[in-house]
């Protein structure tokens, strides 16, 4: 029994770092993506206290980071439905590259 218990935790093991390999390479660019946003977003505006105090010498650069962010062209939402434009750079897999 102790070898069943052995057996099944090992592939259990197994298992998950397959399905993270597999989360991984399916979408790690968008996550990585999702992340650098993430982070630019908690470096970006450092001055939220001035909007508490509403002070006059207030040099905040906020308004104009979120501006510029809004006008990049990268970071443009796709519409729910549809696919974003294939990148024409992109090396894509075919099912016969997998088969032994």
């Amino acid at each position: 029994m102790k070898l069943f218990n052995a057996i099944v935790k090992v592939v259990v093991a197994l298992a998950a770092v397959a399905g993270a390999v597999y989360v991984v390479a399916t979408y790690g660019e968008q996550i990585v993506a999702w992340a650098k946003r993430l982070w630019a977003r908690l470096e970006d505006c450092h001055c939220c206290e001035c909007e508490d105090c509403d002070c006059e010498d207030c040099d905040c650069q906020c308004d104009e980071q979120e501006e510029t962010a809004a006008e990049d062209p990268a970071e443009e939402a796709v519409p729910a439905g549809e696919e974003a434009p294939a990148d024409e750079t992109a090396v894509v897999a075919d099912e016969a590259d997998f088969e032994g």
